[in-house]
C-alpha cells in the first residue's frame, strides 16, 4: 500500500469495491471521479470505530459528519467541495439499499466555495493570456477556407468541430457527444407572428440550434446559435456529417453483429496473406507484415488457433475474429439514469487511425473521435505538430499559436459578458445550474467592470453610497463625477466593489455589509440577493440564541 493510506478491511472494502464497479457499469464514471469516491471513502474509513469498520451496517450519521469535519481540515475548499459530494452519494447507496442498522439520512454542510476572481492577480492576468485573440481566430478562419484541407480529411474535421466549439461555447464532452442529426431549425417570428423576413435578400430568417447531451445532467437539450453565425453551423455539420457517416454506418453495423466486422469472407475461406496485408492496408512483405499484424494485442489469442509461418493462408473465421479484437463496443455516452447513447447514434465517430500519420486507415473498425484528438490538433504534443506549426501561425515571439478547447468556451462566456446578456441569460446558455458558475468565466478586467457599473449607476440600477453620492449631484456634473470615482470594481460575494485593492488592501477586511462606502449591489441582481437573504436568516437565529442565552 502507499504510504499514509490506510488498507480498507473486508467487508468495508468490498463494499466500496461494489459501489465503484456499479458507478462505472450504469454511469460510465470514469477515473477522476472514481479517484475523488475513493478519496472521500478513506476519510470515512478512518472516521470508523473498529466494529464498524469489520460491520458495515454499524455506520451511523454521526460517522459521516465526523468525516465532513476531516475533509473540511484536511482540503482545500474545491476539493473539500467535490469529496462532500461523494460522501452524500455514498450515504445515498447506503440507504436505498438499507444497508444500516438505521438511516443514515446525511446531507454535507460543505457549500460549493464561491468564485469571484481577483484582477489584479498574477493567475487572472494568466487566464486573460490565454484567451484566443484575434489573431489565433483569423489565423483559424484563414485555415479553414484552405483548400489543402481537402487533401488532408481528419484535419477538415478537426476544424469544423473547433468552429462548434466556438460558436455554441460547448465543454468539450458535450461537443464529442452530440448525437447524430443534431441541426434544429426554426423560422424566427416576429411580434405579429408573421415569419420575419431578410431586410436585404427578402428569405426567411432562421433560427438554427444543436441538439446535445448537457454535460451537467438531464434530457437532451437545443443550443441555439447567432443567427449571424448560421452559414459557418450549417457548412461545419454538413462537412462532419459527410465526413464521419462512413464509419457511422460500419459503427451500425458492428452494434448489430456483436464479435464480428463488416467483410464478405466465409469462414472456411482461404485468405491470402497479399489479400490481408491490403485490407489492412499494411506496409512491407506481405507473409511478415500479416504475422506481425497477428502478433500485436495478442490477436492470435482470439481465435481457435495461432497463425505462424507454416500457414501458407489465413482461414477466415481466424482472421475476422483477430480483426475484432480492435472494436470499441463501449457506449460514447452512459447518463445517470442509465440511458446510453453508441457509436453509430453519435455525430462524430471516425477509422481507426484516422488521426496517425504513420498507420494506415482501418476501415472495419469505428471509433469516437476523443479530446486527445482536439488537443494534438490545437495544441500539439511531442513529435507531434499542431495545425498552426503546419501552417506556421506563431506569436510575436516565434511561438506557434496554441488554443485549448476550453479556451473557445471561455472566450465565448467572456464576449457575452461584454454583450450585456444578463447572468440568467448566460448561465441558461453555457448549460449551468447555477449562476454562480458564471464567475469563475468571467475574464473582464477591472476597468471593463468599471465601465459597466457606471452605466448602470447612470440608470439608477446600482444600490450603494456611491450611487447615492450621484444621484445627489447636477446630471451634468455626475459623468465627470463616475470617471474620478470608479476606476476599478471587482466582485465580492455580496455584490461589487470601487475601491482600488491594486493601490491599498480593503479597508474593512471585506466586510461588505458593515456600512462600507464602497460597497455596490446591482438591483436585481439574484446571486447577491440569495446571500443577502442568507446572511440576513443567520443573524436572526444567532439574535435570538443570545436573547434564549
Amino acid at each position: 500500500p502507499l504510504a499514509g493510506r490506510a488498507v480498507f478491511e473486508s467487508p468495508y472494502a468490498d463494499l466500496i469495491k461494489a459501489c465503484l464497479v456499479q458507478r462505472r457499469v450504469q454511469r460510465g464514471v470514469g477515473r477522476g471521479p472514481q479517484n475523488i469516491f475513493l478519496r472521500a471513502a478513506r476519510h470515512l474509513y478512518k472516521a470508523l470505530p473498529a466494529p464498524a469498520r469489520l460491520e458495515p451496517t454499524l455506520i451511523n450519521r454521526g460517522h459521516f459528519v465526523t468525516a465532513e469535519a476531516a475533509i473540511r481540515k484536511a482540503e482545500k475548499p474545491s476539493s473539500a467541495y467535490r469529496a462532500s459530494i461523494m460522501l452524500d452519494e455514498f450515504a445515498g447507496i447506503i440507504d436505498r439499499n438499507a444497508l444500516s442498522r438505521a438511516p443514515i439520512d446525511y446531507r454535507s454542510a460543505i457549500k460549493r466555495p464561491t468564485v469571484h476572481a481577483d484582477r489584479t492577480s498574477a493567475t487572472f492576468e494568466q487566464r486573460v493570456h490565454r484567451l484566443p485573440t484575434a489573431e489565433m481566430l483569423q489565423g483559424l478562419a484563414t485555415i479553414a477556407n484552405d483548400n489543402r484541407l481537402d487533401e488532408r480529411p481528419f484535419d477538415l474535421l478537426r476544424i469544423r468541430i473547433g468552429e462548434l466549439l466556438l460558436v455554441g461555447g460547448f465543454r468539450i464532452g458535450e461537443a464529442l457527444t452530440v448525437p447524430k442529426d443534431p441541426l434544429v431549425r426554426e423560422p424566427v417570428l416576429d411580434e405579429a407572428g408573421e415569419i420575419r423576413l431578410d431586410a436585404v435578400t427578402g428569405q426567411p430568417i432562421e433560427k438554427l440550434g444543436i441538439r446535445y447531451w448537457p454535460e451537467k445532467g438531464g434530457e437532451p437539450i437545443v443550443k441555439w446559435v447567432p443567427t449571424v453565425a448560421n452559414p459557418l453551423v450549417l457548412r461545419a455539420v454538413s462537412d462532419i456529417e459527410r465526413l464521419c457517416r462512413p464509419a457511422r454506418d460500419n459503427a451500425a453495423w458492428l452494434e448489430g453483429h456483436p464479435g464480428d466486422v463488416n467483410v464478405e469472407m466465409a469462414d472456411d475461406e482461404r485468405v491470402s496473406y497479399e489479400r490481408v496485408q491490403t485490407m489492412l492496408n499494411l506496409k512491407g512483405k506481405p507473409k511478415q507484415s500479416v504475422l506481425g499484424w497477428f502478433r500485436e494485442k495478442k490477436r492470435n489469442k482470439s481465435a481457435e488457433r495461432e497463425i505462424t509461418w507454416r500457414d501458407s493462408f489465413v482461414p477466415g473465421i481466424i482472421l475476422r475474429k483477430a480483426m475484432a479484437v480492435d472494436r470499441f463496443d463501449k457506449p460514447v455516452l452512459t447518463r445517470g439514469d442509465g440511458q446510453k447513447q453508441s457509436l453509430g447514434k453519435s455525430l462524430l465517430v471516425m477509422f481507426l487511425y484516422d488521426w496517425s500519420e504513420s498507420r494506415s486507415v482501418n476501415r472495419y473498425i469505428s471509433m469516437p473521435i476523443t479530446l486527445q484528438h482536439l488537443s494534438d490538433f490545437f495544441c500539439g504534443r511531442g513529435g507531434t505538430q499542431s495545425v498552426f506549426e503546419r501552417y506556421d501561425y506563431r506569436d510575436d515571439a516565434g511561438r506557434p499559436y496554441r488554443i485549448r478547447t476550453h479556451d473557445f468556451r471561455r472566450l465565448l462566456n467572456v464576449i457575452a459578458q461584454r454583450g450585456g446578456l444578463s447572468q440568467i441569460e448566460i448561465a441558461q446558455w453555457m448549460g449551468r445550474r447555477s449562476i454562480g458558475d458564471n464567475a469563475a468565466y468571467d475574464l473582464r478586467s477591472a476597468s471593463e467592470m468599471a465601465a459597466e457599473m457606471r452605466d448602470l449607476i447612470s440608470k439608477n440600477e446600482v444600490y450603494g453610497t456611491i450611487a447615492d453620492q450621484v444621484r445627489n449631484l447636477p446630471e451634468a456634473e455626475r459623468s465627470v463625477f463616475l470617471e474620478t470615482r470608479l476606476a476599478m470594481v471587482h466582485t465580492t460575494p455580496h455584490g461589487s466593489c470601487g475601491s482600488n485593492i491594486a493601490e491599498a488592501p480593503c479597508a474593512t477586511a471585506v466586510s461588505c455589509l458593515g456600512g462600507c462606502r464602497q460597497y455596490l449591489r446591482r438591483k436585481g441582481d439574484k446571486e447577491s440577493r440569495l446571500s443577502l437573504e442568507r446572511i440576513e436568516k443567520e443573524s436572526l437565529v444567532n439574535l435570538q440564541r443570545s436573547r434564549e442565552a
